[in-house]
């Protein structure tokens, strides 16, 4: 990003103590190189389904079907919103394509260079076009996860805790190359986070990929 699967019903969050390590990906692979990743530990992928730019990515069905065909147990999607586009149409745009391949889908907050999607300099204009995808997402019964760091969420969202109020789980971002939660500050109404991205080059296999981490 900067630019998983969630177990049976329940993300991985909750319930899963083999799938710790994997990564999130913005471009498409084949079974072969995820076997690669299953042989070096990685249980579980992130690929991203909605661009930036305020449509779908072509390439996640494919690469989720190569995920589960190379081995990999668990497979997610992340979304990065586009505010320019209606918020209820843009979650059911990107469900319609990748529906029965993932487990939960990650609404990726940071900043969006894209013409005409970028954030809002209102964070209270941020905030309810969060709550508007949360809405959308419940509409649709998608398990969802919210991806921002500290600063980005600060920085977009202020204070908004419209996450945390309606249960949605955390996967923060910080680069200190630590499989460890001993870094996590509180932010958005999260207490805790659910997942951890903590290295953003990762070469395994030859992939593009983020390092992302469970407990």
């Amino acid at each position: 990003m900067s630019h998983f699967s969630r177990f049976a019903v329940v993300a991985l969050v909750a319930t899963v103590a083999l799938a710790t390590d994997g990564g999130d990906i913005s471009e498409y692979y084949g079974s072969g190189t995820f076997a690669c990743c299953k042989n070096n530990g990685w249980d579980f992928v992130i690929v991203r389904s909605y661009c930036s730019f305020g449509g779908v990515d072509p390439n996640a069905p494919a690469t989720l079907e190569q995920a589960a065909a190379g081995g990999i147990p668990y497979h997610d999607v992340y979304h990065f919103p586009c505010i320019g586009v209606n918020a209820a149409t843009q979650v059911a745009d990107d469900y319609a394509r990748v529906a029965g391949k993932f487990g939960m889908m990650w609404f990726d907050i940071e900043t969006n260079p894209s013409p005409n999607c970028g954030w809002s300099g209102d964070k209270t204009t941020n905030c309810n076009f969060m709550g508007a995808l949360i809405a959308a997402g419940n509409s649709h019964g998608i398990h969802m996860g919210i991806y921002a760091s500290a600063y980005m969420w600060e920085s977009i969202m202020g204070g908004c805790t419209v996450g945390a109020d309606n249960g949605i789980v955390l996967w923060y971002a910080h680069y200190d190359y630590t499989r460890s939660f001993g870094d996590f500050s509180p932010f958005g109404g999260w207490s805790k986070p659910n997942i951890k991205q903590y290295n953003d080059a990762v070469g395994i296999c030859g992939i593009n990929a983020d390092a992302d981490w469970y407990p």
